[in-house]
């Protein structure tokens, strides 16, 4: 286990970005770029076709010869996403304003920043998919403060951070196209979306007044001590800074929100404490719980004009920390606070598990479809793929490749909520039991299990290498099913004793292809199992799904 210092304050300016921009971005038409020899495409076959082909259409832009295609649009501080896809030995290079080379590759890591003077920039990771999956990427960036560079202050590939706050040298004007060049195998691009960012701040708050009442403790839920204020006034500007004196208070902030412009705007509210936001008598951020320095954001719709604006603040335990930003489609938040009124946020140590020589095995709780699986086991492998298993459903939660596991949330502080997070390129799964008795082939395949009647989680056994075979009693038959991680993903065996009419999961999605004789496309990973064996593909709840009579061992492996 290992303890990492962040960039604390670099992190939270990121993640705070993010947070504030989910507004919708802009789509780049097909017929906005020079297309040079890429071509507009209806669809291009998996590559592991034996014969794969393309039909032409307008759906997404296609290469599989060496060539450049660049976009009409011009950008220079923006936000820019779009998909991918890579045929086998495929690699493509994306510039940024036209210069700023990053490879997309499966024949070396995705992501590497090629630099101007010849060297690279490794990712952080190699986050990057197999040949023929859909990949995304997504980069934010704007001109350096200092000098004539550019700063990547987030490169984001398949929900994998892979670099951050990355400062790159440049020349001439910090503006440029979008430029895609196909240098080897075949390439795929779809959905570019971007949000150009500019300068203004059109939201600003007026006529300020606050009242400050002392509270009580924990214990009595932090409520006024009494209905009159200990202190009232008009407030120069929106700060802590007025409950100063105070071990616990509450903040009554009444004004004006002043908007430029008609437009779609975001509010973030970030505290130490406890916060509510009320705007033009809604109540767009109700009261929170106490926390400390998690944002929240309000969207709004607002008018040019005056809107009337409340913000309520509780301070409870942690020094007194009270901010409030601006953001909208095409503006960087920005505060509406004093600035000493929300100082840099305290440094957290990122708490994680590397598997080095010998297999990692880790009981948590893992957030999957929103809910908490309280029963979980992750298994980190030396080999660098990794797998989340629910042990009272026999269920495969989450396989992914790279780092293993975020257990900051397990340990830091008091570690409530319990959590691991996965840190590589993740695939999930049904989440639903992988073993069930059905009364023939045409049965639907259970969504969950009596986990104290029905299967019965017993116990696990460690192979040489340290990986567990788990063993369970679905209705007093033994089921025994072993996972192993390997370089391209993981391997799963059940097998069963003395047991009828019994079926084996082995995987669900919106749509199932074949691909090839033993491969099978699952909406976006891979299914490999014997060309011999006679699966069921069928119609589910979710879509289709995999199954087979567990009458002898079962063995597929899934790579993403």
């Amino acid at each position: 286990m290992h303890l990492r210092f962040l960039a604390f304050f670099m992190l939270f300016c990121a993640s705070l970005q993010s947070y504030a921009q989910g507004f919708s971005m802009n789509k780049l038409p097909l017929n906005d770029w020079d297309l040079g020899n890429w071509k507009q495409v209806e669809s291009v076959d998996n590559p592991f076709k034996k014969k794969a082909s393309f039909v032409a259409g307008n759906k997404f832009l296609f290469a599989n010869t060496a060539g450049k295609m660049t976009s009409k649009l011009t950008t220079a501080d923006a936000k820019v996403r779009f998909e991918f896809m890579l045929g086998n030995n495929s690699e493509t290079i994306f510039y940024i304003q036209g210069k700023h080379a990053v490879v997309l590759s499966n024949l070396r890591p995705s992501g590497t920043i090629l630099l101007r003077d010849g060297g690279i920039k490794l990712p952080n990771q190699n986050a990057g998919r197999t040949a023929g999956l859909w990949q995304t990427l997504e980069l934010t960036f704007s001109e350096a403060s200092f000098g004539n560079a550019i700063t990547l202050e987030k490169v984001v590939l398949n929900d994998v951070l892979i670099h951050q706050g990355y400062v790159l040298p440049s020349e001439g004007k910090n503006e440029g196209p979008i430029v895609f060049e196909n240098k080897s195998g075949s390439v795929a691009v779809k959905d570019l979306e971007y949000l150009k960012y500019n300068n203004e701040k059109p939201l600003k708050l007026s006529g300020l007044n606050y009242e400050l009442y002392e509270t009580f403790d924990w214990d009595k839920q932090f409520a006024k001590k009494k209905e009159t204020p200990n202190d009232a006034g008009k407030a120069t500007e929106l700060t802590k800074d007025y409950g100063v004196g105070f071990n616990r208070f509450l903040l009554v902030f009444k004004g004006d929100l002043d908007v430029e412009k008609d437009g779609n705007y975001s509010l973030i509210a970030d505290c130490a404490g406890k916060s509510a936001l009320i705007v033009d008598g809604k109540e767009v951020l109700p009261m929170s719980d106490e926390s400390y320095r998690k944002p929240r954001i309000a969207y709004l719709d607002l008018k040019k004009g005056k809107h009337s604006i409340e913000m309520k603040y509780i301070k409870v335990w942690w020094k007194a920390e009270l901010g409030l930003f601006a953001a909208g489609p095409e503006i960087r938040p920005y505060a509406l606070h004093a600035e000493t009124s929300l100082p840099t946020p305290q440094a957290v140590g990122e708490i994680d598990i590397a598997p080095k020589n010998d297999v990692e095995m880790v009981r948590s709780f893992v957030m999957f479809d929103g809910q908490k699986r309280t029963h979980a086991i992750s298994i980190g492998s030396p080999k660098g793929s990794h797998y989340t298993y629910d042990l009272d459903q026999a269920a495969l939660l989450y396989a992914w490749r790279g780092e293993f596991a975020d257990v900051t949330e397990m340990f830091h502080e008091r570690g409530e909520p319990q959590l691991l997070e996965a840190k590589g390129v993740k695939t999930k799964f049904s989440g639903k039991p992988s073993v069930a008795i059905l009364a023939d082939a045409n049965a639907p395949m259970p969504d969950s299990l009596d986990a104290y009647k029905t299967l019965v989680f017993k116990s696990y056994s460690l192979d040489s290498e340290g990986f567990p075979t788990y063993k369970f009693s679905l209705n007093g038959t033994e089921i025994l099913q072993k996972i192993t991680p390997d370089v391209e993903g993981i391997s799963v065996t059940t097998s069963a004793s003395n047991g009828a009419n019994l079926y084996c999961k082995l995987a669900e999605g919106k749509s199932i292809s074949m691909i090839e004789k033993g491969r099978y496309l699952v909406d976006n990973q891979y299914v490999l199992i014997d060309p011999k064996a006679k699966p069921i593909i069928r119609n589910s709840k979710a879509g289709q799904e995999i199954i087979m009579p567990l009458s002898s061992a079962v063995s597929y492996s899934v790579s993403w």
